[in-house]
């Protein structure tokens, strides 16, 4: 072995020994891998039992609904699900976007036809102003929509909210709770990309989704066509 392998064996040890000298770390060690082999034998009620003690040494209440879905997800419990998405609000709520969509992410991946996590990417995306993301989800809805997994009301509705958000011109009478610190200050100028993407990906499919787009458009007349 060479000197840096010595060094840094020398040093992995030194931490295991400040570790294992606090007793409480070392118990809280010893819980968290009790609760890794209750959950790998399918112990539900004890995995949930310990994890809930264990819950307590978490501050962060969005992580902590996260993880309970993680291992509700793994003993095949879909309240996981319900979890996740409480985990996600609370992100959003500490306006921890990036968080929020990682969990709704991962939500997608296990109920790919879900709508409602779906339009939840969409407006996330477009908000981090990750265009690429955000035009993958929405053609993904598109996707949907063409067979027959979501209704044109909703796929309208979503895209009305998309120019509503953007342009401030639409009339949103319902906001979800956390939406406040979305709003920014020339929203059009700074989100002047999602309208273009969005006119782009529509202006190429020839539906009613399209007429319908373009005659709400034209109300509040924004240019369909530039």
């Amino acid at each position: 072995m060479g000197k840096k392998g010595v060094r840094m064996k020398h040093l992995l040890n030194e931490e295991k020994s400040k570790i294992f000298s606090n007793s409480e770390s070392k118990t809280s060690c010893v819980a968290w891998f009790k609760l890794s082999e209750l959950i790998t034998r399918k112990e539900k009620e004890k995995a949930l039992s310990l994890y809930r003690l264990l819950s307590h040494s978490l501050e962060d209440k969005a992580y902590a609904l996260q993880v309970e879905g993680d291992i509700l997800w793994s003993l095949e419990d879909k309240d996981a699900l319900e979890k996740y998405t409480q985990a996600a609000y609370l992100y959003k709520k500490e306006k921890n976007l990036a968080s929020a969509t990682a969990v709704y992410e991962h939500l997608l991946t296990l109920q790919p036809h879900e709508f409602d996590y779906l339009s939840k990417l969409i407006i996330f995306y477009a908000l981090l102003s990750w265009t690429e993301k955000f035009e993958e989800r929405y053609l993904l809805l598109l996707d949907e929509f063409d067979q027959g997994m979501a209704r044109l009301d909703q796929v309208f509705d979503l895209s009305k909210r998309v120019i509503d958000f953007i342009t401030g011109v639409g009339q949103l009478k319902e906001r979800e709770e956390g939406d406040d610190f979305l709003e920014k200050k020339d929203r059009k100028k700074e989100f002047d990309w999602i309208l273009k993407s969005l006119f782009s990906i529509l202006k190429k499919r020839n539906s009613d989704l399209h007429e319908k787009i373009k005659e709400y458009c034209s109300e509040f007349k924004l240019n369909f066509n530039s």
